[in-house]
């Protein structure tokens, strides 16, 4: 700015000389084939350009292809190993839930035999029962 003149304002004289703008000058004037050339190079550039870019792409598929690769057979061991413990969960509970059904039976086999050997006794045992419960369920109103 120190070295530009004022226009005082006025906008007729912008492009003139000794107006303190230069803009527009050098833009359109003097363009040759020369400038077209550059344009080319330009376009030869961001081809280039381009073309390392997907080598990069590539470079870079290519490097993580063993990381995805790992990470698959750590997912498909991890897999299995979940896959074996519920497995072996499975077991215990199948083994479980079949004694327990045999305690069952039995503890419903000896209710029975009681019942048969003993049915007075049986008897006052679950009137017993069900005046106690009844008692003590009551009481909740």
């Amino acid at each position: 700015m120190d070295n530009q003149k004022s226009n005082g304002g006025n906008a007729s004289n912008i492009g003139n000389e000794g107006s303190g703008s230069s803009m527009g000058k050098d833009l359109g004037a003097g363009r040759s084939d020369g400038n077209k050339s550059n344009d080319n190079n330009k376009g030869s550039d961001l081809s280039r350009s381009a073309t390392d870019m997907h080598k990069t792409i590539d470079k870079a598929a290519d490097a993580a292809q063993p990381v995805v690769d790992r990470l698959a057979s750590s997912a498909h061991a991890g897999v299995d190993k979940v896959s074996g413990a519920l497995n072996g969960v499975s077991g215990r509970v199948d083994e479980k839930a079949r004694q327990l059904t045999d305690a069952y039976k039995n503890f419903a086999e000896t209710g029975r035999d009681y019942v048969r050997t003993s049915p007075a006794t049986s008897v006052l045992v679950a009137l017993g029962i069900g005046y106690t419960l009844s008692k003590l369920l009551g009481r909740r109103h």
